[in-house]
């Protein structure tokens, strides 16, 4: 059963009305649009009774090792805030748009704003709406955040999520094997070019031809984009230079910008540079096994991040960046589900998960001794426990995917202690798209855009990955593009990005 509120001010006589479904399972009222209801789930402040919140986070680990963290949690917060923590961790973006749809009880929730989810979660009133809640819960997360990444949270002038202290600006271009490197005395320059690329990736095919050159960042084809653009949400309509001062909204897949990629990588795949199943593969941590460079974000501690997904040491050269645009901040970020059944102990944990060094520490890196210890006695940095293997810990961290990585140790292996403070002074750096702020509300042409993503899935990936020939099939790409009503969705983006700019 699909849960869909046309206004957030409805939520409260909705959710009554389908009281019999469990998922929603909360009898008092969901709050109004911008409230809260002291009602909801029965405030422990009141009651006196501990509640339970179900923590849905990113990123895989064991049913056990989330249990263990969930109870180390608790123990903090019985006592601060009178909650404790069902954790669960690893579900897929389908899994969680089937549990919002069913209204799944879930207090805390993070999502991957890939292809606009947030605004998928904001269409579909899946959000509980934030600003009374933190106003009167969340000081200590206000007290963090970065008004500018804040704003980038709120839709039609209402806060639906909060950003993660992670990397709120973007470089971007490609991770390589420090040990093949090193072996072909390849130096790889800070930034470069495709053209340097090329002539990387040609020297390893020669020395190595046990390896794929270049490998997919995650299965199916996934790729971290280097093109300049901003997705104003779902790369149905971009500004093609994020870094520039134009806002004119034009279809990615007509830019040269696109054309000239794919041209590029029909090339490398025609003289064996790619992996050739690169679309198809359905194996993430491709560089662990049998592949030498992949397309890839960086940030100050991202060798570290791709060493520990991989088990590789990598060198990184960077295409662009670094850059802000419209998708970064709320990117990874966490909302409060609408049918949370104790949203005003959620906004209270997630006020400790941005300000508890230790609850953030249990969160993103475990417990101490079993997936973690501190290096010295400083307690600054923190290593793998002796025999235990990173990449199998029972517990994966994944400090970005969490509200606050930034109080908590830093891992051996990153440039150093003060990894968090090069962190902000790359966010700092980035420079901004001018839609910053902008968020792309699709519904008046939701069946258009419906009609273009099932053409964009089937050419995009294999147009990027060159698989087939751009020659051919790019012309095709852009006709089908036009019939599913490609220039109808630009025309209404401009129209918002229009009216947002001249808001501000």
């Amino acid at each position: 059963m699909k849960l869909s509120f046309k206004r957030v001010a409805a939520l409260s006589l909705s959710c009554l009305m389908v009281a019999g479904l469990a998922a929603c399972g909360n009898s008092g009222s969901a709050g109004s649009a911008g409230g809260t209801s002291t009602e909801a789930g029965g405030s422990s402040a009141n009651s006196g009774d501990i509640v339970k919140l179900v923590v849905w986070g990113n990123g895989s680990a064991d049913t056990e090792d989330c249990n263990e963290v969930a109870e180390a949690v608790s123990k903090i917060t019985r006592e601060k805030i009178g909650v404790e923590i069902e954790l669960v961790r690893g579900q897929d973006a389908e899994q969680i748009n089937l549990a919002l749809t069913s209204g799944e009880p879930i207090d805390l929730l993070c999502y991957n704003n890939i292809s606009g989810q947030l605004a998928t979660v904001v269409r579909n009133n899946w959000a509980y709406p934030l600003d009374d809640l933190v106003q009167q819960y969340g000081q200590g997360a206000l007290g963090v955040i970065n008004e500018y990444d804040l704003d980038a949270c709120r839709a039609n002038g209402k806060l639906v999520a909060l950003p993660n202290q992670k990397d709120t600006s973007r470089a971007a271009g490609f991770a390589m094997r420090k040990d093949i490197c090193d072996e072909l005395g390849i130096t790889v320059p800070e930034y470069g070019t495709y053209d340097d690329m090329h002539e990387i990736l040609v020297k390893v095919h020669e020395a190595h031809p046990e390896l794929y050159p270049l490998v997919p960042t995650w299965a199916q084809g996934g790729m971290q984009t280097t093109m300049p653009v901003d997705p104003l949400g779902d790369n149905l309509g971009v500004l093609e230079d994020a870094t520039g001062t134009s806002t004119k909204v034009v279809d990615l897949y007509e830019t040269d910008t696109y054309k000239n990629f794919v041209e590029m990588m029909w090339k490398w795949n025609q003289e064996g540079l790619i992996m050739p199943d690169a679309t198809t593969t359905t194996e993430n941590n491709l560089l662990s096994a049998n592949g030498f460079a992949m397309f890839e974000n960086w940030k100050p501690g991202k060798e570290l991040e791709v060493y520990k997904g991989n088990g590789k040491e990598v060198y990184f050269m960077k295409i662009h960046g670094p850059i802000k645009h419209t998708a970064i901040p709320n990117g990874n970020s966490w909302i409060i589900p609408y049918c949370s059944k104790h949203p005003e102990e959620a906004m209270k944990l997630w006020n400790l998960m941005y300000t508890d060094p230790e609850i953030s520490n249990l969160f993103i890196n475990g417990i101490e001794g079993k997936h973690w210890v501190y290096t010295d006695d400083t307690h600054k940095m923190i290593t793998t426990p002796e025999g235990v293997d990173p990449n199998a810990s029972g517990y994966s961290s994944m400090d970005w995917a969490w509200p606050n990585q930034q109080i908590t140790p830093v891992w051996e292996g990153a440039e150093d202690p003060d990894l968090w403070t090069k962190l902000n002074e790359f966010n700092n750096s980035g420079k901004p798209s001018p839609a910053m702020g902008f968020m792309w509300d699709s519904s008046s042409v939701l069946n258009q855009v419906t009609a273009c993503n099932n053409v964009v899935s089937a050419y995009n990936t294999a147009l990027s990955w060159g698989s087939i020939d751009p020659a051919e099939n790019l012309p095709k790409f852009i006709e089908e593009l036009k019939a599913a009503g490609i220039d109808e969705v630009i025309a209404e983006k401009q129209k918002k990005l229009d009216e947002f700019l001249a808001s501000k």
